[in-house]
């Protein structure tokens, strides 16, 4: 079977079954693509409300934890324990200095326990050169530490020293050199806040904590950078002033999705990225059932128009096949054979019987279409023959009044030859070399005739071509029409060519003379009597010739007319090869 012109064939019963079959799959295939979509975007919003909500609690208690913290320390910026020592500690007694300390301490601790992630408490007093701690205290707190807490505009999270810390300064304005009265500052545990952000991991994803001012970032992950690629998308996308919301970024070949939970009070971003092939896992499930479905789908397809092709379009090819044999005519083996008793093996069935019926009448019919072919050309030969018998005589009987006995005798010799040729075999077909024999006594009569005013040349026969069987009588019309209307007018010099070749074992003879009368409305003339030559009641001279061609040859026998490289008409006889032929 012809896959492709079948399908092309949109008319065909195997396309319109196949769509049939199609029409009643795809609403059910529709049908699963729209449940697996549905429950896919399902289980996606699950899995977006739930981290959603993970990093919302997440942030939220960061926040409760970080605000409790700073509210603490504003408080314990008013302690008055804190305020006198770092004013009128010079003027407290000694039991004094120790309970403040000591109640100090107690504070430190208290702020410490404040919040989960604080690593320790401590508050530095300059005019003590005294920084005290939940349990101990250590000297002055270096200038670079406290300076980084007014930088960081008391209270916010800030690094420094490659540790996170928040803190306070009072007084909150001072002098350009002045040291404050104290500084209250807490240190966080990054490792911890690290492990906490771990909880929001699911597999392959990871967690940060992202400063706005991209002063500090902490992360669960190995991912350097991912920060970084995160705020540049988020610039472009102009997506900064959004307090929540999911995206997508690809970083190093790796598409993720991200959900940003943004935190005004602390400046800072918390972004959970998930692979996108790790976030969409559960939805693997769906997505290999569809695969299944969509498999099976195919594969049915296939099967059916497997089932198609053997039950009902191979029957219907090998029918169709029969029938073109025919109008090739190919008669031969047309009978089909179809073994399964269905509806087609009584198509077969009458299909033989109309074979039969056909070639008894075809036979019939070819057999009288001989028998009238052979009595037509039978009679088209006999028109042939008086036709030069008429001038041979007058010119005989010329010479004998003039009693030139040298042109009589060659004459009646020629002339003897002629009309023994014509009248001694009954056969329809003669040999190309008997054939071209006559033609050349014809010439040879010719020529005394008309000498010295028209001369006649001949290419010799080709090589192997002397004994091919061909109609009786082709080349003498030729010659004649070139003689009484290509020579008519011309007092000398006239000239006739007789060509022979060989072209793709097509024997091609051609007659072509010097006439100068030939008008192009008259050439076209003879090429359209020659094309309805078989509708036409002359059947004379090159006419009758170019019927017997094609009663002989088929269509690719015949004559045709141009003008030739002599400035005359050149009239071309194709003889096809004899596997060609058709009688």
């Amino acid at each position: 079977m012809n896959l492709r012109r079948v399908v092309q064939d949109r008319s065909s019963i195997f396309v319109k079954l196949v769509l049939g079959f199609l029409l009643a799959v795809v609403p059910m295939y529709g049908a699963a693509i729209y449940l697996n979509e549905s429950a896919s975007d399902s289980v996606r919003h699950d899995l977006t409300q739930s981290l959603h909500a993970r990093s919302r609690l997440f942030m939220n208690t960061f926040e409760q934890e970080m605000a409790a913290t700073q509210r603490l320390i504003h408080y314990l910026s008013q302690d008055k324990d804190i305020q006198k020592l770092s004013t009128i500690s010079p003027a407290m007694s000694r039991s004094e200095y120790f309970q403040a300390v000591n109640r100090v301490q107690d504070q430190m601790r208290l702020l410490k326990n404040s919040n989960s992630y604080i690593n320790s408490a401590e508050t530095y007093i300059p005019q003590l050169q005294m920084t005290l701690r939940e349990s101990s205290y250590n000297p002055s707190m270096p200038e670079t530490r406290w300076g980084a807490i007014m930088e960081a505009q008391n209270s916010e999270l800030h690094v420094w020293n490659e540790s996170l810390q928040m803190g306070m300064v009072y007084p909150e304005t001072m002098h350009t050199g002045q040291e404050p009265n104290f500084v209250i500052a807490v240190q966080f545990d990054i490792n911890r806040i690290e492990d906490s952000l771990k909880q929001l991991n699911t597999k392959g994803s990871g967690a940060s904590i992202i400063s706005l001012n991209q002063s500090w970032v902490l992360q669960d992950t190995s991912r350097q950078g991912f920060d970084k690629a995160l705020l540049a998308q988020m610039k472009k996308n102009d997506t900064t002033d959004f307090t929540a919301f999911d995206t997508t970024l690809r970083y190093e070949d790796i598409d993720y999705h991200v959900y940003i939970e943004e935190s005004a009070e602390l400046n800072l971003l918390l972004a959970v990225h998930t692979p996108m092939a790790d976030f969409e896992g559960p939805l693997g499930k769906y997505k290999t059932i569809f695969f299944v479905l969509s498999g099976i789908s195919l594969l049915v397809v296939i099967l059916f128009s497997s089932w198609i092709y053997q039950r009902i379009h191979r029957p219907l090819y090998l029918l169709v096949r029969s029938f073109r044999k025919m109008d090739l005519n190919n008669l031969e083996r047309l009978e089909l054979n179809h073994k399964p008793s269905d509806e087609f093996r009584y198509l077969y069935e009458q299909y033989n019987a109309m074979v039969k019926r056909m070639q008894g009448l075809i036979d019939e019919s070819y057999k009288q279409k001989i028998r009238s072919q052979r009595s037509e050309l039978k009679q088209l030969q006999s028109q042939i023959n008086p036709h030069f018998l008429y001038n041979s005589f007058f010119t005989l009987h010329q010479m004998a009044e003039m009693w030139d006995i040298d042109n009589i005798l060659p004459f009646t010799k020629h002339l003897g030859e002629y009309f023994r040729f014509i009248t001694k075999s009954g056969h329809d077909e003669v040999s190309l070399c008997a054939e071209v024999s006559h033609a050349q006594a014809y010439t040879q009569i010719q020529s005394i005739r008309f000498q010295p005013r028209i001369t006649a040349s001949w290419d010799a026969i080709p090589d192997g071509q002397q004994n091919r069987k061909v109609p009786l009588l082709i080349l003498q019309p030729l010659l004649e029409n070139a003689y009484e209307h290509g020579m008519d007018h011309i007092e000398q010099g006239g000239i006739i060519e007789i060509r022979m070749k060989l072209v793709n074992d097509h024997l091609i003879i051609s007659v072509e003379d010097n006439g100068q009368h030939l008008t192009d409305e008259q050439l076209q003339q003879l090429q359209e009597r020659l094309q309805f030559s078989d509708l036409t009641e002359d059947m004379t001279g090159l006419f009758n010739v170019h019927h017997r061609l094609r009663l002989k040859y088929g269509k690719d026998g015949g004559l045709s007319f141009s003008r030739g490289e002599l400035g005359g008409l050149r009239v071309e006889m194709i003889l096809p090869a004899e596997k060609e032929e058709h009688l």
